[in-house]
């Protein structure tokens, strides 16, 4: 009789390891699983109940204005239960407690209950990778922001998942092992990096704000922003599924056409990631430059001059990148950002015809005093979060269009100004503007935005890489002649 490896994952043999322990271990543990199943049950019923039906409700205005309603449909039962696990335990009622600290002052809770409940309450949504999957028994995941590693008892995340997989989740303690605590989103492997990038760019934020180490501040971070990181997720997780379509059926099938979508995913994931980079790289000082940032550096001859020597072989780069069909960079971009090159929307390339200026909002026939107040507003917004001329020009022409078109009536111009904002966002790709941010700065409604946002976009036709006001360069350039069906899937990406 073969020796076999004992299914902990431990690596030792099993009869050396768990052969022993296993009937009264699984015992206590299968204790512990039914006193959980039913708490989930109670706690459900709790949150459920009339006494919160208001807060539930705000509580699900906030969650789903954080989410695209394009990529999200209110009625989705997926959505909707996510929705309603956040309110449990991350939703702050006018106590001050939430749904599940509350449900805790029950004294007829048992004292295994009261145990569970306590974990549960500190459990946080997190960002899992699949280190193993053990058949029949559950999966292996490592915590990539708090560097933990759990072992999940889930029969089904065996057939459904796959090493390497990232997850958002929350994971409950129930005994000695750990259960998912409602269904997660599961996107590839290949968006952890840029995912994680994201994430910690934001927590550095949250930390500066409180004066605080990014490990002082990381757990109410992560119940403060678990619905702000939930939409991050679902927005990556809208790119990805692109690749999937080929699986829903179609006209053309097989791996040629996956790897296309794929190849144009990659792409757009260089572009992000590389576009946030260079944001911060103009503003820091480099060597080369004789310890200038970048845009100092502009303001001399001899500093453009050395510039120009950098892009060069930065752009040799780019270009042997393309030839070998890997993604590649458009460093037109950042010339464009430190004003070595004119820009503006409506060229194709995000290139101003020479000799046309930039218009104030002073230069343009406005249909209302308050229509112009909102330009005023929106431009003063843009340069101070660093948006070239090119880009604060794309708005002032979104915002003249819709008005001219719509003519809106409103007595709070600040919502229409935050409307802007995100819309412009949007169009540039940038993903660091939410509406829930815009929302607390401008002191109004993240649905109200939302709701002001759909109504631009219904009545402008506005797709993605929008060329009468987006700066940036469509991936669509080209692909008509060489892709027509894929041109035509990306062509109707509405925003």
């Amino acid at each position: 009789m073969g020796q076999r490896l004992c299914p902990c994952g431990s690596g030792k043999l099993y009869r050396n390891c768990c052969a022993g322990s296993d009937k009264v271990v699984f015992l206590e543990q299968y204790r512990w699983r039914r006193i959980g199943h039913e708490l989930r049950r109670k706690l459900g019923e709790f949150a459920d109940s009339q006494d919160f039906a208001r807060e539930a409700l705000k509580a699900q205005e906030l969650y789903l204005s954080c989410l695209d309603p394009e990529l999200v449909d209110r009625d989705d039962e997926f959505t909707m239960e996510r929705c309603f696990e956040w309110f449990i335990f991350d939703y702050i009622l006018p106590s001050g407690l939430t749904i599940i600290e509350t449900f805790r002052q029950n004294p007829e809770l048992s004292e295994r209950e009261q145990i569970l409940l306590e974990h549960w309450a500190a459990a946080r949504i997190s960002l899992f990778e699949v280190l193993q999957v053990i058949p029949g028994k559950g999966v292996v995941l490592r915590d990539l922001l708090q560097k933990k590693e759990f072992r999940v008892h889930d029969v089904n995340a065996t057939v459904e998942l796959q090493p390497g997989a990232i997850l958002l989740m929350r994971l409950l303690k129930v005994g000695d092992e750990y259960e998912f605590s409602t269904s997660g989103l599961a996107l590839p492997g290949f968006c952890k990096d840029i995912l994680l990038k994201k994430l910690r760019r934001d927590l550095r934020s949250y930390a500066r704000k409180r004066k605080a180490t990014v490990k002082e501040v990381l757990n109410d971070y992560l119940k403060e922003h678990s619905h702000l990181i939930n939409s991050m997720v679902v927005e990556m997780g809208f790119n990805y599924a692109l690749s999937c379509l080929v699986e829903d059926g179609g006209d053309e099938t097989g791996g040629d056409f996956l790897d296309r979508i794929s190849a144009r995913i990659a792409q757009q994931i260089t572009e992000a990631i590389l576009d946030e980079y260079y944001d911060r790289w103009i503003d820091k000082p480099v060597p080369a430059l004789g310890g200038k940032t970048p845009r100092e550096a502009c303001l001399t001859a001899e500093g453009r001059a050395r510039l120009e020597e950098m892009f060069h072989e930065l752009e040799l780069v780019e270009t042997r990148r393309e030839l070998n069909g890997e993604p590649s960079y458009d460093l037109q971009k950042v010339r464009r950002k430190l004003g070595l090159l004119p820009s503006g929307p409506g060229t194709g390339d995000g290139e101003e015809p020479a000799g046309e200026h930039f218009k104030t909002p002073e230069d343009y026939q406005w249909p209302a005093v308050t229509h112009a107040n909102v330009a005023r507003g929106v431009v003063e917004d843009l340069r101070e979060r660093g948006y070239d001329p090119g880009q604060v020009q794309g708005a002032l022409h979104l915002w003249h269009d819709y008005c001219s078109r719509v003519r809106p009536t409103f007595r709070k111009p600040e919502l229409w100004v935050a409307t802007v904002v995100y819309a412009m966002s949007r169009l540039e790709c940038d993903h660091r503007i939410s509406q829930h941010e815009l929302a607390r700065q401008y002191g109004v409604a993240a649905s109200s935005i939302s709701a002001n946002f759909r109504a631009m976009c219904r009545a402008l036709d506005l797709v993605a890489y929008d060329s009468r006001y987006s700066t940036r360069r469509s991936p669509l350039t080209g692909l008509k002649e060489t892709d027509p069906l894929l041109a035509h899937i990306l062509d109707n990406l509405k925003l």
